[in-house]
């Protein structure tokens, strides 16, 4: 088994989650203010890099679900996987590594699912 720190389109109710099918829901965690999140559209992109606390959910998979994670997440071209100390304990966390555009707007709160809200213009 494996764990892995999700903060986007993997969290519950989000586009993505249907991966996460045959995991396990460890619980929420928000990492530590070491980090920027940003918005390219339909996905968000973290860097291993900055002030920002991501937040999202920690998952336990099985091998099957964590090759399937990597393909999603095009490791290790545009994502590489890096451990992230969590009160589950360590879980992969994908971190952005293709070129970033000048124009993707940084999420200064961490949050992917308010931001989404927001941008939608859903209430918080």
């Amino acid at each position: 088994m494996h764990q892995v720190f999700v903060y986007g389109t993997l969290r519950p109710g989000e586009r993505n989650h249907h991966f996460m099918a045959t995991a396990t829901h460890r619980g929420a965690y928000t990492t530590p203010a070491r980090f920027t999140l940003l918005d390219t559209g339909p996905y968000p992109a973290a860097l291993d890099e900055g002030h920002t606390a991501l937040v999202g959910d920690v998952f336990s998979v099985d091998d099957d679900t964590f090759a399937a994670l990597d393909r999603l997440e095009d490791y290790p071209v545009h994502y590489t996987r890096r451990e992230l100390s969590t009160d589950y304990g360590d879980a992969w966390v994908y971190l952005w590594i293709a070129a970033r555009e000048p124009a993707w707007p940084v999420i200064e709160h961490g949050d992917w699912c308010k931001h989404l809200r927001a941008r939608s213009g859903a209430p918080d």
